[in-house]
């Protein structure tokens, strides 16, 4: 087993823009505010083996329309669910880039073979981390405990090694009861915020902006 911090960050909300909150309350009219909207993603059981690798998409997207009582195809509801993904925020990768070499890099995700296929084809979200985990590739899912012990084993170590940044609180509750350091962040101005208290961060390059 190392010894070495791991620095562990969820992708959506965290170091890339992911629109599914907004874009269901605008996709429900209004019927869903933001709120109910994260935790409709949280606990909508057909998501699950969609983001665990049993699905390919199908049967979440007729149960995501049946549930949202929605008038759509299910092809159209996954065109609409897959532009939701916008890519890194402006600026994530720089930020990693910045993290201290005394820290190991990791992604945990909860995602799905559409979604993360982009990150990693088109966006190379994966270069600047040791590892990018994703649900529908290790078949378990945050919360769940497993999605972490996944990661602990594969990295070789324990959870207080372990610092976890993520935007559901859900998620931050479970890491903390696993053992780990957990911090709660929305976006990449608070995700800064929180690696800069940690002292996580080389400067930036001369001349030019922290940001």
């Amino acid at each position: 087993m190392t010894d070495e911090t791991v620095l562990l960050f969820d992708a959506g909300g965290v170091l890339v823009d992911w629109r599914g909150t907004s874009g269901l309350v605008e996709l429900t009219q209004g019927r869903f505010d933001t709120e109910q909207a994260r935790r409709f993603w949280m606990g909508f059981e057909a998501i699950t083996p969609f983001e665990t690798g049993s699905d390919d998409g199908t049967r979440f997207a007729r149960a995501a329309l049946e549930a949202l009582e929605l008038d759509m195809t299910p092809a159209a509801f996954l065109a609409v669910f897959d532009a939701w993904m916008r890519g890194p925020y402006a600026g994530a990768m720089a930020l990693v880039e910045r993290i201290r070499p005394t820290y190991r890099r990791a992604i945990l995700s909860n995602t799905n073979p559409v979604h993360w296929r982009r990150l990693i084809d088109d966006y190379r979200i994966d270069l600047p981390f040791e590892k990018a985990f994703a649900s529908h590739e290790i078949g378990a899912r945050k919360p769940d405990p497993e999605a972490f012990e996944f990661v602990c084993r594969a990295l070789d170590v324990v959870p207080g090694q372990v610092r976890f940044f993520d935007d559901n609180p859900e998620c931050v509750d479970a890491a903390r009861e696993m053992g780990m350091t957990a911090t709660q962040v929305r976006g990449l101005d608070e995700l800064r915020g929180a690696l800069a208290k940690f002292d996580a961060l080389r400067p930036p390059p001369e001349g030019r902006s922290p940001r």
